[in-house]
């Protein structure tokens, strides 16, 4: 749950603020405030899922974001959130000219990522069915899945398109889900302290303790299927 905020600090640490500063000193307070978070993984049939996000523009120089979380669940239930097994937050290596772009290059950067945990998981003698990533942008989507016409996105970094062969080959597929019910916008951008902690029970479990006033709440869980 610290990863956008350690992800921000260390993109601007070359020319460090005062905001800089502050900032450092929020992460080190919610740290103190949540210091037994835990991860909690159910049982499962070990298939590998996904769900990808971008931040446009919302780092210096033009840069965007990239986000994402990965999470084994049952076959046929890609939406169901289970404790996540690694999650990403990085800036995405090139300035890229559109939302779609972006969407698009967070979901390559997923797929990389991706291939290798289903090697993993493979390994461990979990054959791997495709891989689902949801993404909340139909334009990346359809780019993904080549059932858009391209007119202008020829300016699109090659390397993206190394997706669309994953696609091809069956190890991956792209879809579209309301970016409401996105996790993978947690790790592309600060949010709110409510929606902030609204989130976390999808991610950890926070014991409860006199330094906190989280309540956790499984109720909800059902609205993210």
């Amino acid at each position: 749950t610290m990863l956008p905020a350690v992800n921000d600090i260390a993109s601007n640490q070359a020319t460090p603020t005062e905001a800089v500063g502050a900032a450092k000193d929020r992460l080190l307070e919610y740290c103190a405030r949540f210091p037994n978070n835990e991860l909690v993984l159910h049982a499962c049939d070990m298939i590998l899922h996904s769900q990808s996000d971008c931040s446009f523009l919302s780092k210096s120089k033009g840069r965007s974001v990239a986000g994402g979380v990965f999470y084994c669940g049952d076959r046929d239930e890609p939406t169901k959130i289970n404790g996540p097994i690694n999650t990403i937050s990085s800036i995405i290596p090139v300035v890229v000219a559109s939302v779609g772009e972006g969407e698009y290059s967070s979901v390559f950067l997923i797929a990389r990522e991706g291939a290798m945990l289903r090697n993993i998981l493979e390994d461990l003698g979990y054959p791997q069915p495709a891989t689902h990533i949801l993404c909340d942008n139909k334009c990346a989507v359809g780019i993904a899945n080549d059932t858009v016409t391209q007119k202008r996105t020829k300016s699109i970094d090659m390397q993206f398109h190394w997706l669309r062969d994953r696609v091809r080959q069956n190890q991956f597929i792209v879809s579209w889900r309301k970016g409401c019910n996105n996790l993978a916008d947690f790790f592309t951008k600060a949010l709110p302290a409510h929606v902030h902690q609204s989130l976390m029970p999808f991610l950890v479990y926070t014991p409860p303790s006199p330094n906190t006033r989280f309540q956790k709440n499984h109720s909800n869980h059902s609205s993210w299927r």
